[in-house]
């Protein structure tokens, strides 16, 4: 894996994970930082389990980016919706 590998999924999971939380129905649940070190992390994790499958990662191309956005943006929205936080409003 390359330093641009890893450099372009930290910033596909930042960009996915805000998508994720203002997409949540429970945005409150999380606050954004979270979100975004859950963004990042499933990013990277998505480059990582294609890498380990063989799919070449140094040249991140359209497929990666979408794998990597759906792969933060679910993470996101399930952990958020997942929480049980109900706000008093």
């Amino acid at each position: 894996m390359t330093v641009s590998a890893v450099l372009g999924a930290i910033a596909v999971g930042l960009v996915a994970g805000a998508l994720g939380h203002l997409a949540a129905p429970a945005r409150e649940a999380i606050p954004r930082w979270l979100a975004a070190i859950l963004g990042v992390t499933a990013a990277l994790l998505a480059t990582v389990l294609a890498a380990l499958s063989g799919i070449d990662v140094r040249g991140i191309g359209l497929a990666g980016v979408i794998a990597q956005a759906g792969c933060a943006s679910l993470t996101v929205i399930l952990i958020t919706t997942g929480t049980g936080y109900r706000s008093s409003r």
